[in-house]
């Protein structure tokens, strides 16, 4: 009865409409389907509201009763909302899935977030302590968890999640592929570089394997551009819309001074719509503008980009900058036409005079 009266609010909660069980087809399933990955590709746009409306629209075909689906919808839904700023609404769906579904690790994790953005750190360890026991393998959890505390200084604590994560067993390309980015993360990028490499050399592979992304990194961090482009190249051909990834291609294509190249990344990156990276690209391209010396362009975009990140107060400095920049490119442009124009009437001139004097040589003859 209590399973059956958590099933019921979780339905409630997390559903516009309650519809009736028994009433799924094979097309309300579609549209459910379509209408979660039409909210997860919101959500990495960082589209947040759009995300959870499609989220809750999806929602709206499932029949009345809950299933692993509906589960990972209203996890996406709940990320969407602490993503958006609704903390309190993300609270409730996170409660609701725990008392529907207590060994549920993403619930924990999520609302570990929500606690510890409150500050609320006692709670925010509690969580994350059962998220990480019911993790079973997901280094992703561990990843996750490292990352977060870290943020907040907490970095003893967040060590303790990666050596764990170690500590799991499996050499599959899954296995070695995340045991190799977590020693990039502790800085051992040696073991990284030999773990990663060995992840390459097997076969299996899904779409959301990152084995050439983590090694491209790790060279980076060994200081090998070559052997990093190589790989963030390859990464890119599988994940063309991948604007971290293009943020990367963009800042190796500036270290190698290819300009033009670099400009072309950043402004893919920018194309794929709103990402969570494109402040560092609109930075990026900026850059790229000035090394290219068109001012005019970068003076513009850096004028709206103050507008966009008041805080960035480097950015500030560099307007002003800019704008120097350019007064003196127009300076030194209208200088070096005044001096072509001299040369040329100082050309004009020497001839006249050669030809005159060639002229009086013949008649004196």
């Amino acid at each position: 009865m209590k399973n059956k009266k958590n099933m019921i609010g979780l339905t409630m909660l997390l559903s516009a409409t309650v519809l009736l069980s028994g009433c799924g087809s094979s097309k309300a399933l579609e549209r459910e389907q379509a209408y979660r990955q039409i909210g997860i590709n919101a959500l990495a746009q960082g589209n947040y509201a759009d995300a959870i409306d499609n989220f809750q629209k999806a929602l709206d075909q499932s029949p009345g009763k809950v299933r692993n689906l509906e589960i990972d919808i209203c996890l996406q839904k709940a990320e969407a909302y602490f993503l958006n700023g609704q903390i309190e609404e993300a609270l409730e769906v996170c409660n609701a899935i725990i008392d529907y579904k207590k060994d549920e690790p993403k619930a924990y994790y999520i609302r570990g977030n929500l606690y510890l953005q409150q500050q609320e750190t006692e709670l925010a360890q509690k969580d994350y302590q059962k998220a990480e026991s019911l993790a079973d393998g997901d280094y992703e959890i561990y990843i996750a968890l490292y990352e977060n505390l870290s943020r907040c200084g907490m970095t003893e604590d967040a060590a303790a999640y990666l050596d764990k994560a170690l500590k799991l067993k499996g050499d599959s390309r899954y296995d070695l592929t995340n045991k190799g980015y977590i020693n990039y993360l502790k800085g051992d990028y040696t073991q990284a570089k030999s773990l990663l490499t060995a992840a390459l050399e097997k076969k299996e592979t899904d779409a959301d394997d990152k084995t050439a992304l983590y090694l491209a990194q790790t060279m980076d961090a060994l200081g090998d551009s070559d052997g990093a482009a190589q790989y963030y190249s390859a990464y890119a051909e599988k994940h063309a819309d991948d604007p971290k990834v293009l943020e990367q291609l963009g800042n190796l294509a500036m270290q190698k001074e290819d300009y033009p190249s670099a400009l072309a990344y950043y402004q893919k990156g920018l194309d794929v719509g709103k990402a969570a990276n494109e402040q560092l690209l609109r930075r990026g391209e900026i850059a790229a503008l000035e090394y290219m010396l068109q001012f005019d362009a970068a003076r513009e975009k850096m004028a709206q980009y103050v507008l966009d990140y008041p805080d960035d107060e480097q950015a500030a400095r560099e307007n002003l900058f800019l704008k120097t920049r350019n007064a003196v490119a127009v300076q030194l442009e209208k200088e070096a036409k005044e001096a072509q124009k001299a040369a040329a009437a100082e050309a004009v001139s020497e001839a006249a005079i050669d030809a005159q004097e060639s002229q009086e040589g013949q008649s004196a003859e």
